[in-house]
C-alpha cells in the first residue's frame, strides 16, 4: 500500500509511506537537491545517512539535508510506515525573525548528520503535526500556501523546543532578551497609548517580575514607565491640538489622559500652558 498526498510548490512535498514498497527505490542510496525530514509512524527498519547506518522504530525522526547520501534500510519480514516531508531553505525569508529562527532549526539538524534525537512527548507532537498536514492535504482549505508554510514552521519549532534535542547541546533560538521584551513593550505603548494601561497589564505578556520590570525598563529608557507612557500621551496630544479642531476633553480621553481635568494639569505642568493656550500658539505660529 502507498498513500501518497502531495502538493509541489518547488520547495514543498508531503507523502506518507507503507515501507517497503516506500517510494521507488528507497533502498537505494541517493540524494536531493532539498532537505527530507522522514518520521517513522509504525514498524521497524532502519536509514542510512551519509556513511552511517541507523535502526528505525516508531516516533524517530530523521533529517538528510540537502546533498546527503542516504536511503531506507529494510529488514525481513519487517515493515514500517513513515512521513516523509521535503523542503527547501527559500520556504523562508531570512531577513524575517521567526523565518531565521526556524531556519536556525534546520541548520541544526544538518549538523546531526542523520537521526533527530527526540522525546516520546515530541514524538507525539511531531506525529500530530503530520497528521494535521495530511488533512489540509486532503481538504485543501483558502489560504492553503499559508496553512503549509505555517505548519512547517510549527513542525520546526517543535522539534526545537524538545526536551531530548537540548540534551544533546542543541539549545537553540533562545527566548527574547529583557532588551527585546522592553522593545515590545515600547511599541505597545506606542501602539496602543489611548488604553488603560497599567504595570499589571503590560506584565501579562512581559514575563518579568514587577521589580524586575521596574529596573530593566528605566534602564532602557531613563523613565519609569508611568512618565514614558505619560509622555507619549502629551505628544499625541499635542499633535491633535495643532492639528485638529477636536474639543479639548476629548483630546484627553483620544490620548488616554481621562477627564479634561486631569488632562489640563499634566499638560501644564509639562509645558508650561493650557492645552487651550498651546492650540492657540500653534495656530498663530508663535
Amino acid at each position: 500500500m502507498n498513500d501518497s498526498f502531495r502538493m509541489t510548490l518547488n520547495f514543498f512535498h508531503l507523502s506518507f509511506y507503507h515501507t517497503p514498497p516506500g517510494c521507488r527505490n528507497a533502498n537505494v542510496p541517493h540524494t536531493h537537491e532539498h532537505h527530507e525530514l522522514l518520521f517513522a509512524t509504525a514498524g521497524q527498519g532502519g536509514q542510512l545517512a551519509g556513511h552511517r547506518e541507523f535502526t528505525l522504530q516508531a516516533g524517530d525522526l530523521f533529517f538528510f539535508p540537502a546533498g546527503m547520501r542516504h536511503c531506507s534500510i529494510f529488514l525481513p519480514r519487517k515493515h514500517f510506515d513513515c512521513y516523509v516531508l521535503c523542503l527547501e531553505d527559500h520556504l523562508f525569508t531570512p531577513a524575517i525573525a521567526g523565518d531565521r529562527e526556524v531556519l536556525d532549526v534546520v541548520d541544526k539538524m544538518s549538523r546531526l548528520r542523520g537521526k533527530v534525537p527526540l522525546s516520546a512527548a515530541g514524538g507525539e507532537i511531531v506525529r500530530q503535526i503530520f497528521d494535521d498536514l495530511l488533512v489540509e492535504f486532503q481538504c485543501k482549505q483558502p489560504a492553503y500556501h499559508a496553512v503549509l508554510k505555517m505548519m512547517a514552521m510549527r513542525l520546526l519549532v517543535a522539534i526545537a523546543r524538545d526536551e531530548e534535542f537540548h540534551h544533546q547541546g542543541l539549545r537553540i533560538c533562545p527566548p527574547p532578551s529583557n532588551e527585546d521584551m522592553i522593545h515590545e513593550v515600547i511599541h505597545y505603548l506606542e501602539a496602543f497609548y489611548m488604553n488603560d494601561i497599567t504595570v499589571d497589564s503590560v506584565l501579562e505578556f512581559c514575563p518579568l517580575s514587577r521589580s524586575h520590570f521596574h529596573a530593566v525598563f528605566k534602564k532602557a529608557t531613563g523613565k519609569p514607565l508611568v512618565k514614558y507612557l505619560t509622555e507619549i500621551r502629551l505628544e499625541k496630544a499635542k499633535e491633535l491640538l495643532a492639528t485638529t479642531d477636536v474639543p479639548i476633553a476629548d483630546v484627553a480621553s483620544h490620548t488616554g489622559l481621562k477627564t479634561s481635568s486631569y488632562f489640563g494639569q499634566i499638560f501644564r505642568s509639562s509645558t508650561g500652558i493650557s492645552p487651550g493656550e498651546f492650540r492657540k500658539r500653534s495656530r498663530s505660529g508663535t
